[in-house]
């Protein structure tokens, strides 16, 4: 039997119910507001915590002395040679004469038939023997004819390979020869080729392609510096000047190339301004948090406080203590400005105290800030203190709605039994009154108006 409830007695039991269990409602509506509430401010701090992550790395590669000490390196002709310098480069200038290049040592075989083979007798064997160590030897064994093709692959794929790579170069008439080719460059690599058992030297005729004249200390690079002659089995030398990186490109014998090592003043003041442009990110983003959802939260004056600490704690024991000293101040909003007038004259002046003044690994700025901000930002610190509050506030929020929901469902469910028990009991009274009404009507006697 279908039912609707109201339409016997003239009640409207569905709105009657829907008035009752909104107010009924309101107690679980404060605990989702309150669960927003909470929600916003987690989503706050994780604003906050990525702000503090920016913050660290930023004095992460700031607490390093490489940051500040950064050279400029410079030659007259780059297409012979190239220059790049470390933190650790003197300064100075440098006349570099390339007189060699560093090669690879190159061998070719006679030219062969590509029907060729090679070997086939118990005991024929090739051994090839990089640099002056016989245990750096590749023994390719023969005693099953090869072509040269098979015999490049025997080379290329021995997972003992010391150091050489085979090709075969394919030339007209169906002819070939096999190229040896060292894998690094220079003296120390190079290839010696013996062979056993039928096989000879005159068996592949392998011959030095390098124009060596047969003298393989050729194959490393000659330079001299400053009129000091040495070789080296790379074209990438960077033992000769500290912290410089020679970078060979073109042999231009009996000619100078000028070498210049600067410091490199406009990335020390990028370094500089980087400091202080993450300086006031971070205090961006704390007004910005403390005008929203963090409003009366303490972390952020705590951390403030942690910055403002160290601000006021200079470091020791070098040239320069402040940061005023080489041209930062915080100005009145609380965020920091450069001078650059200041901060290009105490590089000037003292360029290692101005690094130091940073990235001193006790009492740097962007030293201690960056341990400053490990400590909020580690696990069980400040940060993951209060997510993890939060995180237990929303997880109890959320088990009380569930239970409330529940027991409004059954609210509900008895408000309609319970209304809709009274609208069939009007429903019946108004029933019964309209039949008395009719009787009475009925009787002899009753007038009628």
């Amino acid at each position: 039997m279908i039912t609707a409830p109201g339409v016997g007695s003239g009640l409207d039991v569905n709105s009657i119910v829907n008035q009752l269990m909104a107010l009924e409602r309101r107690p679980l509506e404060a605990l989702q507001r309150r669960q927003d509430q909470y929600e916003a401010q987690l989503s706050a701090y994780g604003q906050l915590k990525s702000a503090l992550s920016g913050f660290q790395d930023a004095m992460e590669g700031l607490s390093s002395q490489d940051a500040f000490k950064v050279f400029s390196a410079s030659t007259s002709n780059e297409d012979v040679l190239q220059v790049s310098a470390a933190s650790t480069a003197p300064l100075g200038s440098y006349n570099v004469r390339v007189e060699r290049l560093a090669a690879y040592h190159k061998m070719a075989s006679n030219e062969f038939s590509n029907t060729a083979t090679f070997g086939g007798s118990a005991g024929d064997s090739m051994s090839i023997q990089i640099g002056s160590d016989p245990a750096n030897t590749l023994n390719i064994d023969l005693s099953t004819a090869q072509t040269l093709e098979d015999v490049r692959d025997l080379i290329n794929d021995d997972l003992s390979n010391p150091g050489v790579t085979a090709t075969v170069v394919n030339g007209n008439g169906g002819n070939q020869k096999l190229i040896l080719t060292a894998d690094d460059s220079g003296a120390a690599s190079a290839m010696t080729v013996s062979y056993g058992g039928s096989l000879s030297a005159a068996t592949f005729g392998l011959q030095t392609l390098n124009d060596i004249g047969g003298d393989l200390s050729l194959l490393d690079a000659q330079i001299s510096v400053d009129g000091y002659s040495v070789t080296r089995s790379t074209n990438s030398i960077s033992d000769v000047i500290q912290g410089v990186t020679l970078d060979l490109r073109q042999a231009l014998p009996g000619t100078d190339v000028r070498v210049q090592i600067d410091r490199d003043l406009d990335a020390a003041k990028e370094s500089v301004q980087a400091f202080a442009d993450a300086y006031n990110d971070l205090r961006s983003s704390i007004k910005s948090l403390r005008n929203g959802q963090l409003e009366a939260d303490s972390t952020l004056l705590s951390i403030e406080r942690g910055l403002l600490n160290i601000m006021n704690n200079p470091g020791s024991s070098g040239v320069y203590n402040h940061l005023s000293e080489i041209g930062l101040t915080i100005q009145k909003d609380g965020n920091m400005s450069v001078k650059t007038t200041d901060l290009e004259k105490a590089l000037n002046a003292e360029f290692s105290g101005v690094a130091d003044l940073f990235a001193n690994s006790s009492t740097g700025y962007a030293t201690r800030f960056e341990s400053l901000t490990g400590q909020w930002l580690e696990t069980g610190g400040l940060i993951d203190s209060r997510t993890d509050g939060l995180d237990s506030r929303i997880e109890d929020l959320q088990d009380r709605q569930g239970a409330m929901d529940r027991r409004l469902e059954q609210i509900e469910t008895r408000y309609m039994r319970q209304f809709s028990a009274l609208d069939s009991l009007v429903s019946q009274l108004q029933g019964t009154s309209s039949f008395l009404t009719s009787q009475l009507a009925s009787l002899p006697g009753a007038s009628r108006q």
